[in-house]
């Protein structure tokens, strides 16, 4: 007969691969990482957060506040949508490079990501995210009833 520490031990190994398969299954499409750093000491930020998340957390915004959302952005989300995918077909480099004596801001496109980069003499700002999740998101939003 099996003992309970046995038994014990064999359900703890198999929630802990259970819990692991679920955070493959989150993070393998990719995720979205933020990073915002105090040069000084501070308050220091590091996310790392499933981009697959974001078009189902949509879902879970009232459909007042998302329709508000929409209503503000829906002339550029064409746009928006189009640029997204052009970009996932273009090789990766820079986009945009700006410098100036308060800092600098570059924008490239790396690994099939959007990644923004901030310098400031007072601190420094990293922001990636996935580009095919950008379709997603502009459809949710495009799916959004119009408030009067």
């Amino acid at each position: 007969m099996e003992s309970r520490w046995r038994r014990a031990g064999r359900a703890l190994v198999i929630g802990l691969a259970a819990l692991g398969v679920l955070v493959l299954l989150l993070y393998a499409p990719g995720a979205a990482h933020v990073r915002v750093e105090e040069k000084n000491p501070g308050t220091n930020l590091r996310l790392y957060l499933p981009a697959v998340l974001f078009p189902l957390g949509l879902k879970l915004v009232p459909d007042a506040e998302l329709a508000r959302v929409a209503k503000d952005v829906r002339r550029l989300l064409a746009g928006i949508r189009i640029a997204a995918e052009e970009l996932r077909h273009c090789p990766d480099g820079p986009l945009v490079l700006v410098e100036g004596a308060d800092g600098r801001v570059s924008v490239e496109k790396r690994g099939g990501k959007l990644v923004v980069e901030v310098e400031e003499s007072d601190q420094s700002v990293y922001v990636s995210f996935p580009l095919r999740f950008v379709g997603p998101i502009i459809r949710e939003l495009e799916a959004s009833e119009p408030t009067s």
